[in-house]
């Protein structure tokens, strides 16, 4: 995949936050990263006790600190980005909500996909907001849709790929929106224009099924 987007030197030097946790799944994210990075942004990773996180893909990543010191950021962070997976071990102590919801105060962009939306709901984020969620009888089993209904209370459900909250700077994504999500989020932070965004996406999803490569 070719990161084929603008550079420069007014983007440098944005920070943004990885919150890391057992079980998460990178990859929901790596685009996204990957894509911020290459626009000049400041990745700073968090896991729930500040200790080294085995990712998903194998590699052990050196977080900037723990959850709480997330809370305590005040460096101008831009954005959070809230992974998928199994956020198990961090909904049920409420681990991830008190910077969750410091940085909602601040108005920091925040970006959950798949799991993450579970955990940004899970904060009491999303009540009286506009997004989306794979926890409907669509994408789960019957006990995930039970379990979880009591977090989505309060949600303006809308059953789309992708839904951005412009107000609430909000970003909500299914796990397949990886690539909508990174320029989402890129886009958001005034780090890529809609033209800028729209060719990101389509430089992704090309196929050899697509007219523009049909031979």
């Amino acid at each position: 995949m070719s990161l084929d987007v603008r550079t420069g030197p007014g983007n440098a030097a944005v920070p943004v936050a990885v919150l890391l946790y057992p079980g998460c799944i990178f990859f929901e994210i790596a685009l996204a990263a990957e894509l911020l990075a290459r626009l000049g942004c400041t990745l700073r990773y968090y896991s729930p006790d500040g200790r080294p996180h085995q990712a998903s893909l194998g590699a052990c990543i050196a977080p900037q600190g723990a959850y709480a010191d997330l809370a305590r950021e005040s460096g101008g962070l831009a954005a959070v980005l809230v992974p998928g997976g199994d956020p198990g071990s961090i909904i049920p102590q409420q681990l991830a909500t008190p910077c969750l919801r410091a940085a909602a105060e601040r108005g920091v962009l925040l970006a959950g996909i798949c799991a993450g939306n579970l955990v940004l709901a899970s904060a009491g984020l999303l009540s009286g907001r506009r997004g989306t969620h794979n926890y409907t009888s669509e994408h789960a089993s019957s006990e995930a849709v039970s379990f979880t209904a009591q977090f989505w209370e309060g949600l303006a459900f809308e059953r789309a790929d992708l839904v951005t909250d412009e107000g609430a700077r909000l970003i909500t994504a299914q796990p397949w929106a990886y690539v909508s999500y990174a320029a989402a989020v890129a886009r958001g932070l005034g780090l890529l224009s809609e033209a800028e965004s729209q060719a990101f996406r389509a430089g992704h999803q090309k196929s050899y099924e697509s007219p523009e490569l049909a031979r």
